[in-house]
């Protein structure tokens, strides 16, 4: 085969640091150098860009791994080896501050800095391309990026790093049918190529997780809770008391961000760790796809930055009591539907049945109590159902081929078949039932929903709460008319509603858009209303994490959140949820 004349890029586990420690003083050799990089394997199809090197070694994406305690001096030598090509670096400073200091470097130059580490967090460095300083990064060196992770004296306790990075740029939609030549990577790894990491039954899981990338990633974790312990940035971390860590399904990573969690692996089977951006987990993304089409399965539904962890073997800590109860989600087809053509209706232990609607029918089930799930796919196209943010065995979490345990595992549901998962409920709150295969076009036709687990004693009172969850009515939406709250566009058609002064209401919000983020706020007269955030992703804030709020944080998609309000004067107050309005009387 053809030789390259440039170096082949490495995958970068993040294990091993870069650098010699010579009489306390990390010696650090960098270069950027041209190379290509394949992100599935050497048999590959790859592209060709620049990346960073320890001087001496090869390449890698994401950039070398600079792990040192705090109070150590870097003395870093940067060499630009490109001869067309300014760069510029950021990061290489002490830490925290609030000013980033640049380093411009001509091509064929080199520049050297020395400085003090400082504060032990998690933070990053990257380079950018170019003649000119933007704060616009154009995503095509977004793998010019790494690790910079400063431990306190005496080391940290084990953890992983992955860094997220991102190599994108247009190209002709003859070529490419998206627009974009990209390569998403964990690690340096696209999935299904990504690294398995492995727990066993019991052991507290501890990561760094570091977005480098010019993009904001929805970060997933399937079937457990996990604690962020810190978030930062390119300079900053700020790290949480053990009494203020979050306890969430999802966290939304904006841009150049950090983030610090740990978890219990506290039952066995396959899982996922993702972005939840449909768009960076789709296999349109998939870089051996676009270049070889007809050598991409068909069975293959995600790609990009997605991570597989198998936890061995052993005991489980879900709960169950009582009789079980039993029902039964189908999925219908409306092909002649110009906003829905997929729909979901529920057929109840009575044999009842929904009329088909989008979201699909509202899930109410008891905190303990196992529940038997018959999905029956009328459709013409396969289909499988993910139960977002449960605690569930891991071959009924709904990841077609993959969620696997006991011997069992979610399929594909091809069309005419139907498969019964294994609802368990730990926890009352607010979650989502919704596709998870062809996430884009089965999401935006309508496949999608929400749970509500109530206590074991608690009654539920619809008329006291008010449920949005936001999506897309297109794959490709133009405006603001293609964005649906409860499967009407919330500006167009603003539903309405009475309340009493003086009585709480719980406001259940979801995101399950294929991207984008969106905020909560009630207002009177335009003027700002206070609302009682209690609860994220299911899971109900201690009373010292509740507060009150005059918008909420930005959510990302996959979460969830609940609010409370209570009117205290009479008047029309409007709910404002992303795009949409409710107006509250």
């Amino acid at each position: 085969g053809q030789v390259s004349d440039v170096p082949l890029i490495e995958a970068n586990d993040n294990r091993v640091p870069a650098g010699n420690l010579v009489n306390d003083i990390l010696e650090l050799d960098l270069d950027v150098v041209w190379g290509d990089f394949r992100v599935e394997n050497t048999n590959r199809p790859g592209i060709r860009l620049a990346a960073i090197a320890e001087s001496g070694k090869p390449p890698s994406v994401p950039g070398p791994l600079i792990r040192i305690e705090t109070g150590t001096i870097i003395r870093a030598r940067i060499q630009n080896t490109l001869v067309d090509s300014t760069i510029h670096v950021f990061g290489f400073q002490n830490r925290p501050s609030d000013k980033i200091d640049t380093l411009t470097i001509k091509p064929g130059g080199s520049k050297t800095v020395q400085f003090e580490a400082g504060d032990p967090g998690t933070y990053l460095y990257r380079i950018q391309l170019g003649s000119k300083i933007s704060n616009l990064r154009t995503g095509a060196e977004d793998q010019l990026s790494g690790a910079f992770i400063i431990d306190p004296e005496g080391g940290s306790p084990s953890d992983r790093i992955f860094v997220m990075n991102i190599f994108s740029m247009p190209i002709d939609t003859a070529i490419i049918s998206t627009g974009f030549l990209e390569a998403l990577t964990i690690n340096g790894k696209s999935w299904p190529y990504t690294e398995r990491q492995k727990p066993s039954v019991g052991d507290t899981v501890r990561w760094r997780i570091i977005n480098t990338s010019s993009r904001n990633h929805p970060m997933h974790l399937h079937g457990f809770y996990y604690d962020v312990t810190s978030v930062g940035t390119l300079l900053k971390d700020d790290q949480y008391s053990p009494e203020n860590h979050r306890t969430i399904v999802t966290e939304f990573m904006q841009r150049n961000s950090t983030m610090a969690m740990e978890w219990v692996a506290s039952r066995p089977g396959n899982w996922l760790f993702h972005c939840h951006l449909s768009f960076h987990v789709s296999p349109e993304v998939r870089l051996a796809k676009l270049l070889e089409p007809s050598d991409h399965h068909s069975d293959q539904h995600m790609d990009g930055l997605v991570t597989g962890i198998e936890i061995q073997s052993g005991p489980s800590d879900l709960i169950e009591r009582g009789d079980p109860g039993y029902m039964t989600l189908h999925a219908y087809e409306f092909p002649e539907d110009s906003l829905h053509q997929k729909r979901f209706a529920l057929e109840l232990e009575d044999g009842s049945l929904t009329e088909t609607s989008v979201p699909g029918p509202v899930m109410v089930l008891r905190q303990y109590q196992p529940t038997y799930v018959t999905v029956k796919n009328h459709m013409s196209v396969a289909t499988g159902v993910h139960w977002h943010g449960l605690e569930l065995d891991s071959w009924a979490d709904g990841v077609p081929g993959w969620s696997s345990s006991d011997g069992k595992t979610s399929p594909v549901i091809q069309p005419g078949e139907e498969f019964t998962y294994k609802l368990s409920l730990m926890r009352p709150g607010t979650f989502i039932y919704h596709s998870h295969l062809d996430d884009v076009h089965q999401l935006t036709g309508g496949l999608y929903g929400a749970i509500i687990i109530l206590g074991e004693d608690e009654e539920y009172e619809p008329e006291m709460e008010e449920l949005a969850i936001v999506v897309w009515s297109s794959p490709d939406p133009q405006s603001s008319a293609d964005v649906e709250m409860n499967g009407k566009n919330g500006l167009a058609d603003p539903p309405s509603r009475e309340a009493i002064v003086g009585e709480t209401y719980r406001i259940r919000v979801m995101n399950i858009a294929p991207a984008g983020s969106i905020t909560t706020r009630m207002v009177r007269n335009e003027e700002p209303v206070l609302l009682n955030w209690v609860a994220k992703d299911g899971a109900e804030f201690p009373e010292h994490q509740k507060r009150e709020i005059d918008v909420s944080p930005r959510m990302g998609v996959g979460e969830a959140a609940d609010f409370e309000f209570t009117p205290v004067k009479p008047g029309t107050y409007d709910l404002l949820i992303g795009y949409g309005r409710t107006k509250w009387k």
